[in-house]
């Protein structure tokens, strides 16, 4: 790096920077690098945006750097020096996601790296300060909005009155499981198979007892946090984008946590004894209105508001984002067919969710982009064919698991093709 680079470099970094062979390192960023890829893969960002958010890091500062990150591990190269393989929790990923506000204050600081305003080991010390930021709405909004997440999302996967009640009833459940799980990471690594068992225990008795009418499919609100749709979406991204050890071991885990997830509710229906009918997946007709869907994205933002802890800037981003990932499905699907739908969605919401990126209010794409995985429900498609697997309805089984790859498919192209749309402003920025 040249004496001019240097000199545009705040007094403290210039202070901290020691030669190596010609290129001069900051102290404290490889600490920070590794710090943050840390955190930005336990958000389960893509492999494919943390090396390049890292390698501009370094580029800010005029480092040469290589960068090696997959889900479980890390290798930064600066110069001449390399890191030794540094292990990532991957815990995180299918239990309990960072809060939204975090992951907005970690892109904030990000900003401010690349921008060289504060030095990397001032960045370190603030990765921290934000890691250990609580809840904003405590128990209170986790338990609450976890109700509102499953109210919503049962008024757009199958909008009826037994539905809704059924996803109230049973998202309570499981915000309480949640909020229990807090500061409990034993208990964590469980929670997704217990919570299973338990609403698959409940609507055993439910229907046993003549209460509910229906399948098991009823309970896919109340578990969709667990349904690792953004988690297998992103894995088929990276596979597309040449990154295969990462793409491959999302899927495999993705794939892994449906059947963990299947398995629970079978031990629950096992246990309360009702009969095998109940994997019998019968759709049911929407009952409440066409406006239904609309009203249940509106819900379910304030649930993802209150229970994933957004900051009130991008609340309103967000919901937009929401708005045009259900719109262009619905406009694809209309136009040619569902596979289409998936992948106008998912195109839609990666170009909006950038532009919001780059917009004065900085709401992050991934922030703006992560609930509308949910409203494209890959991971629903996924845990209906498993259940019709199990309920020896193999042609259904068969014809769902096709309609689970293709929809992926669709939807991780849509991706691709909006990531490249987009890539020319940010090289212009």
């Amino acid at each position: 790096m040249s004496d001019g680079k240097i000199n545009n470099l705040p007094p403290e970094v210039q202070q901290k920077a020691v030669n190596d062979h010609g290129n001069t390192v900051p102290l404290g960023l490889f600490e920070f690098l590794t710090e943050l890829g840390k955190a930005l893969t336990s958000a389960g960002v893509s492999v494919v945006a943390i090396t390049s958010i890292l390698e501009r890091i370094a580029t800010a500062y005029g480092v040469q750097s290589e960068i090696l990150l997959s889900p479980t591990f890390l290798i930064i190269k600066l110069g001449s020096h390399e890191s030794a393989p540094i292990t990532i929790s991957v815990a995180n990923q299918s239990q309990v996601l960072l809060p939204l506000d975090q992951v907005s204050e970690l892109y904030s600081l990000i900003d401010q790296v690349e921008g060289t305003i504060i030095s990397p080991t001032d960045g370190t010390k603030r990765i921290k300060q934000i890691l250990s930021q609580k809840h904003r709405f405590g128990s209170f909004g986790i338990f609450f909005g976890y109700i509102l997440f499953a109210i919503g999302l049962g008024l757009l996967l199958y909008p009826t009155p037994q539905q809704l009640v059924v996803s109230a009833l049973f998202g309570g459940v499981v915000g309480l499981l949640l909020i229990l799980s807090q500061n409990r990471p034993r208990f964590s690594l469980i929670l997704p198979v217990f919570a299973a068992f338990l609403v698959s225990a409940l609507l055993s008795i439910g229907i046993k007892q003549g209460l509910v009418t229906g399948s098991f499919i009823l309970v896919i609100p109340a578990l969709a946090y667990f349904l690792p749709g953004a988690t297998l979406t992103t894995g088929m991204f990276e596979l597309a984008t040449g990154n295969m050890v990462s793409g491959a071991s999302r899927t495999i885990y993705g794939v892994a946590i449906l059947f963990l997830l299947l398995f629970g509710i079978v031990i629950g229906n096992q246990l309360v004894g009702t009969t095998q009918q109940g994997f019998l997946i019968t759709r049911s007709f929407n009952t409440i209105g066409i406006w239904a869907p609309y009203l249940g994205v509106l819900i379910f933002g304030i649930g993802v508001y209150l229970f994933m802890s957004l900051r009130e800037k991008d609340m309103p981003w967000v919901l937009l984002n929401l708005y045009i990932a259900l719109i262009g499905q619905q406009v694809g699907s209309i136009m040619i067919g569902s596979y289409f739908g998936g992948f106008l969605g998912s195109l839609l919401m990666t170009v909006s969710g950038s532009y919001i990126g780059r917009s004065p209010s900085r709401t992050p794409d991934f922030v703006s982009i992560l609930p509308a995985f949910w409203i494209l429900v890959p991971g629903s498609l996924g845990f209906i064919s498993l259940v019709t697997f199990v309920g020896q309805s193999y042609i259904t089984a068969v014809t769902n698991a096709a309609l689970v790859v293709m929809t992926l498919v669709a939807i991780s192209l849509g991706l691709l093709v909006g990531a490249a749309v987009v890539e020319p402003f940010k090289r212009e920025r």
